[in-house]
């Protein structure tokens, strides 16, 4: 009686069917992107770039004056502007023909899945910490034209208290409006978030139980001090002297502008040479915050 085995491809082991692929794809799970949800979103199609009226400086209160007199002369020029010069974002990748062909799953779509979740991930980065240099400006870079280090709150790292006081100042440091507004919103990396939480009072209890809990809103949202938190991966948690380590701010004044919103090239004959087909995905467009009181950064001591 001859031995036949499975494990052995000269006994057998040849007879086997091929390896079955799982009906599902093993992946990192997808960081959450928020910031376009809330921002102000504006389309240009032929115009080089958006230009934003912005009011830099208010006109003087009302004179309590006399009978014939009509109050003092106004001198003030209350009008600026800010623009948004759409910037192109890309990508190129090349794909074997013959894996499209044997692949148990759906490579192309597979692929053009990911470029397009990868373009929402690249605008993220750069609606939060974009220099603005061909690029959107983010929101945790200090500039003059986005939001400035006068919005910059200092955050206490003593102990409890003066952690949750400095966080405290952070909100009261908008204008009701803003506190208030349906977008307005804490963006935190979730190691902040975590810190937040363990805070306690000298009671040793955690000071924050309520205002993490549920809104009747939001199920499932958490909230810190009545405004709903974004935990973003991709929020700074660096937690060292000037650094910054969240914000408050009503992300309605971030504006978007989009002059080429996402666009799929595919190339069949390029790479005929290599057997692939090449995958160019492009996308055009800017964001910057427009009204720098909206927002308070909070600073590491």
């Amino acid at each position: 009686t001859k031995a036949l085995s499975a494990s052995d491809d000269s006994a057998g082991g040849f007879l086997q069917a091929p390896q079955q692929f799982a009906q599902g794809l093993l992946k990192f799970v997808d960081d959450a992107v928020y910031i376009r949800q809330l921002a102000t979103v504006e389309q240009i199609t032929q115009a080089e770039s958006l230009g934003v009226l912005s009011l830099d400086s208010d006109l003087a209160d009302w004179d309590w004056t006399t009978e014939l007199a009509t109050g003092s002369e106004d001198t003030v020029k209350p009008f600026g502007k800010r623009a948004l010069t759409p910037h192109p974002l890309a990508k190129r990748i090349k794909v074997s023909r013959t894996l499209i062909r044997k692949s148990a799953r759906p490579v192309e779509a597979i692929v053009q899945q990911r470029l397009a979740y990868k373009l929402g991930v690249s605008q993220e980065k750069a609606y939060l910490t974009g220099d603005g240099a061909q690029k959107p400006l983010g929101l945790f870079t200090a500039d003059a034209n986005g939001v400035p280090t006068s919005r910059d709150v200092t955050y206490t790292d003593t102990n409890d208290t003066t952690r949750s006081d400095s966080l405290i100042d952070a909100k009261y440091s908008l204008k009701s409006q803003n506190q208030q507004a349906a977008s307005t919103r804490w963006i935190f990396h979730r190691d902040m978030v975590k810190r937040i939480r363990k805070y306690r009072d000298a009671n040793n209890q955690f000071m924050y139980n309520p205002g993490l809990g549920l809104g009747a809103d939001m199920p499932r949202a958490p909230q810190f001090l009545d405004v709903p938190i974004l935990m973003s991966e991709f929020a700074p948690n660096t937690f060292s002297s000037g650094a910054y380590i969240g914000l408050i701010g009503d992300l309605s004044f971030y504006w978007i502008v989009d002059a080429l919103n996402l666009s799929l090239q595919v190339l069949n004959e390029l790479y005929a040479e290599t057997n692939q087909i090449g995958y160019i995905v492009r996308y055009e467009g800017d964001g910057a915050p427009m009204l720098a009181e909206a927002f308070a950064r909070v600073k590491h001591a």
